[in-house]
């Protein structure tokens, strides 16, 4: 009888082992098929993310070849153009208005433009600085400006402000059109 219980116990050790070999193929094939699903669902992504990537690329170069557009257009505009701040801060100037004050273009940034302008005529400017910013539509005035070697520039200005979402300080630019006396 003890063969037996062992034979029996043994034979339900198969049984049971079979059972659970059984029962373990499926979910191991429900995995498998899982598994697929999950690499299939990422092979997808990848390629969305190269379209979205190549897309995002192709974007960049058009900004940067339209910027190049702007700085060029800008720079050597025959037209002094400056960028001042509320208080005729200089924030940008193009190769011009370098030209016309006397002054390299970094050592004029940070300065106020009213220094170049006839002190008789400054009262006049900060008028004008003010009208531009309380307006959306074009300001002009008429002022003599001095350059470096104190050379007198009898200019129209024409200013509007400049509306940049990507900037939060306000900003205005103005343009100098020399004028005959």
């Amino acid at each position: 009888m003890k063969r037996n219980k062992k034979e029996s116990k043994k034979i339900m050790n198969t049984k049971a082992k079979k059972k659970s070999a059984a029962k373990s193929e499926k979910p191991n094939i429900k995995l498998m098929k899982d598994l697929q699903r999950l690499a299939q669902l990422l092979q997808v992504h990848q390629i969305e993310l190269e379209h979205q990537n190549q897309e995002l690329r192709m974007a960049q170069e058009e900004l940067e070849i339209s910027r190049n557009k702007y700085v060029n257009l800008f720079d050597f505009s025959p037209i002094p153009y400056f960028t001042l701040d509320p208080d005729g801060i200089v924030k940008e100037l193009n190769i011009s208005a370098s030209t016309m004050i006397g002054i390299d273009r970094n050592k004029l940034i940070g300065k106020q433009f009213s220094a170049y302008i006839s002190p008789a005529e400054r009262d006049v400017f900060h008028s004008f600085m003010k009208a531009v910013f309380n307006s959306l539509e074009k300001q002009s005035c008429e002022l003599n400006i001095l350059n470096k070697d104190k050379r007198i520039f009898y200019v129209r200005v024409e200013g509007l402000v400049v509306v940049d979402v990507l900037e939060s300080d306000r900003r205005c630019q103005i343009a100098l059109v020399e004028l005959m006396k």
